[in-house]
Order: C-alpha cells, then structure tokens, then sequence
C-alpha cells in the first residue's frame, strides 16, 4: 500500500461515529445532482474494509477527501468551538454586568427586582427550552430554530474564513441526521445550558464576593401588593434553597424591611443568602444538571450514527457495485489456499517491486512500443494500454499485488483527455504516488497542462520531450 491510502486509512479508522455519518449524508447529497466518478476509491474501500457498511463508509470518506468534505468538516469543528466560546463569553459578561448593576447602586438593593434581574431571562430561556424539548423529541424538524445552541452550530457553519464549496450540503446533511435520530434537543441544550452554566456561575461569584465584603441593605417596595403577597413570593422560592442548606427570610424578616429597613444585621444575612441560594438553585444547578443529561443523551445517541441505513436507495446503489467487484466462487485445494493466503499477506505488508514502470495511455495504433527514445530506462515492466476494460482491470490487479516505486505514464498529446482519463489518473496515483505524464508531441501538451492543473493535478510533472523524463526516471532510480 502506498503512503496516500495508509493516511487515508488512518483518518478513517480515527474518526468518529458522527464523522463517518455525516460524511456519507453530505456525500448523498452530493450525488443527488448525479453519481460521481469513483472508480478508484470504490476498489480501494473494496480492498480494504471487511464489511458492506464499512466499506460504503470508507468509499464516502475517500470521496470526501477529494472533494474536500473531510477538510471542510475539521473546519466547522474548529469554528464551532470558537463560537461556543464567544457566546460563552458574551453571557459570561452579561453575567457579571447583571450582578455588578445588582451591587452597584448604592448600598440599597430591592430583593424582588434583584431575583427577577438576576434569573428572569435565564428562567424565560429555559422554558423556552423544555417546551422545544417537547416539540424535537415528537420529531418536529421547526424546534430549535432559535435555540442558542443550535443557532452557534448554524453560525459556525456559515462563518466564511476558509468555507469550503460543500458547506451548505455538509451543514444540512448533519442537520438532518441529527434531527432523524431526534438529538436535536440534546445537543443544542448541551450548548445551550454549557454557555448559560458558565454565565451564572459568574453571576453568583460576583454575588458572593459582593455580599462578603461590602454591606447591603435587602429591600422591596411596592404600590399595589400586600406584604402578605411577599411573604408567600419569599417562601415558595426560598424553598428549595432552604433544602440545600441556605437560610430564608421568614415573615418578620419581611414585615421588617416592608418601608423603613429596619431589618437587624441577622434578617440582613438572610436576605441576602436567599438571593445568592435562589441564583445557586434555579440558576446554575438546572443549567449544570441539564448539560450533564444532554451530554448523556447525545452519547448514548451517538451509537445510532454508527449503523449505515442499508435500506436507502443510494447506499443499495453503492452497495450492487461492490457486489460487482466480488470475485466468482472458486474450489481451491489446500495447496492453492495457502498460495492464497501468502499472496494475501504479502499484499498487506504493502510490498512495492523496485524500480519504475512504463504506461502507454490511449497511444495511436502505429505508436511502436516501447518508444526507442525510452528504451534505456531499465523498465521492470510496461505496458501499452489501448483503452479496453480489460487492459485497465489486469493493470489494476497487477498494481495492487506490487506497485513499482515510480511510474511514467505516456499519452497522446493530440488527444483530449476527458473524465475518463481524469479517473484513470487519480486512481494510477493511489498505487504509484511517484508518477510523471510525458505527452508523445510538443503540440497538445499546453492543453494537456491547463487539463490537469483544472482536474487536480498540479503537482503531476508533465515533460514534453524524452530525455527530460529519462532524466527524472535516473533520479528516482540511481544505478
């Protein structure tokens, strides 16, 4: 095996579930505006992965490399990341805002107008979220539009440094799978409840800190409400921080502060750990709690990615061609098995035959072969390929037992090369990454060049004259 598939293979084996998912969902989506030429990378996924599944996998991550979904899908990764930590610090800030203008002004502070600054819009938020939780786990394909995680995921996939031709198909490919195995909730509250935790996690430390050092004087007015009305507000919202410990103004301490403040310094401490017990008990204990559950959910979710739908029209598709490459059944004695298996294991140990190779491709019928002008290159073997199925298939066969170390590919310059020699090409440089192109005529070579470098093969070296590839030949082959 050359280097190229062993760092094919190796990215590959490395990647995860939902990597290999979403590759082979946007690779669907790719071919749904026609199927693409895959020639080499279906016999390579073919040769290498044991099952159907797998190798369907690793013919769409072969694909994806080429066409760039692989790179593209490392990038929304990263920008993911980068835009988790941006919201993060964006509410992280607000966080700190909120309890610096709680603690700011003055000494003085309404203890009902502080809770509602506090936790209003993190309890709105969350609301928000448990009904889209109701909506996305009935499979509704609408819910978390405007969930902020989701929306990170959206923004990170449009973000436009680096954004590769495939992006939109690789952001509605993973759109969609995910929102079929319905992990939709799950990962964008992962997000979500992960950026609103860290922001009132700050919150509270300012609270404390606030609380520890200075001296406050808790409060709540009103125009229209009854003090009775505070009384029932104070105890049904001091009643899980009660059970975990925080001290709750009872009804004296209420009455206390209704106008003229009088609460002592005991009523005071009170007040003011309930307001940091409220931020603790229905600030950042839901937000972490739901995180760690979302977490959970999604992993456990994520072994469903795992399983390729063979049922889908596409992946049958796919999966009828590499039926095609099996071999007919054949009786073999104990003496041709073991032949077999050693062939078998000398493949796997990616032995290459010394020396370089020459390759006729589509040459006039008149072409003399091998040319003269080449005659002295000491070629472990060539061949001259007129353009059959069969030619093609025995060049394949004797690539993959023994790929020379290098090879020269010879081709009509006159000529015009088309999808079919692009596909050709890119499945020769799999085998032999060394190769070179010499066009047989100065007249043609330019196009040829221009074809190339528009097919991908800029880094191919075209010669346009014998001894200039003789030359490169001798470099790779010292005597």
């Amino acid at each position: 095996m050359n280097t190229a598939l062993h760092t094919s293979q190796d990215s590959f084996a490395s990647a995860s579930a939902l990597d290999r998912a979403v590759v082979v969902a946007t690779l669907a989506r790719i071919e749904q505006g026609g199927a693409l030429e895959d020639g080499a990378e279906l016999h390579q996924a073919f040769a290498a992965a044991p099952t159907r599944p797998l190798q369907v996998q690793q013919r769409a991550w072969l694909l994806g490399e080429r066409l760039g979904v692989v790179a593209e899908l490392a990038r929304w990764r990263r920008a993911t990341r980068l835009t988790a930590f941006l919201l993060a610090l964006l509410l992280a800030l607000a966080g700190l805002l909120a309890g610096r203008a709680v603690l700011g002004e003055g000494r003085s502070i309404n203890a009902i107008a502080a809770f509602a600054s506090l936790l209003g819009l993190h309890l709105l938020m969350l609301g928000l979220w448990l009904i889209g939780l109701l909506w996305g786990l009935k499979g509704d394909s609408s819910y978390g539009d405007w969930s902020l995680g989701r929306w990170a995921l959206a923004w990170a996939a449009r973000l436009p440094p680096d954004r590769g031709r495939y992006a939109p198909e690789l952001w509605q490919a993973f759109a969609a799978l995910v929102q079929r195995q319905r992990l939709w909730p799950w990962l964008a509250g992962l997000l979500s409840h992960s950026i609103w935790a860290v922001s009132l996690t700050l919150t509270l430390a300012v609270l404390v800190a606030g609380f520890a050092f200075q001296a406050y004087a808790l409060h709540w007015e009103t125009t229209i409400l009854s003090a009775a009305f505070f009384q029932r507000f104070v105890r049904w919202t001091g009643a899980l921080p009660a059970l975990l410990g925080f001290a709750v103004p009872d009804a004296d301490a209420v009455r206390a502060v209704a106008a003229q403040h009088g609460a002592d310094a005991a009523q005071q401490r009170a007040w003011a750990w309930w307001l940091i017990g409220c931020v603790l008990a229905y600030g950042v204990l839901p937000r972490v709690l739901l995180a760690l559950l979302s977490l959970a959910r999604w992993r456990s979710g994520l072994a469903r990615l795992a399983a390729v739908d063979m049922a889908d029209p596409q992946i049958q598709r796919v999966v009828r061609r590499l039926d095609a490459l099996e071999p007919p059944p054949q009786v073999v004695d104990a003496e041709q098995r073991a032949a077999a298996h050693s062939a078998q294991s000398a493949r796997e140990k990616g032995r290459t035959t010394a020396g370089a190779a020459l390759i006729g491709f589509e040459l006039p019928p008149q072409t003399a072969w091998p040319p003269a002008a080449l005659a002295g290159a000491g070629w472990v073997w060539s061949v001259n390929l007129t353009g059959s199925a069969e030619e093609r298939e025995a060049l394949r066969a004797r690539l993959m037992q023994a790929p020379p170390a290098c090879a020269l590919v010879l081709v009509h310059a006159p000529g015009s090369p088309d999808r079919g020699t692009a596909r050709w090409l890119r499945e020769l440089r799999q085998s032999v990454p060394d190769l070179a192109v010499l066009a047989s005529e100065a007249e043609g070579a330019a196009r040829w060049r221009a074809w190339m470098n528009t097919e991908g093969f800029e880094a191919l070296p075209l010669m346009e004259q014998a001894q200039p590839a003789m030359e490169w030949i001798a470099q790779r082959n010292p005597s």
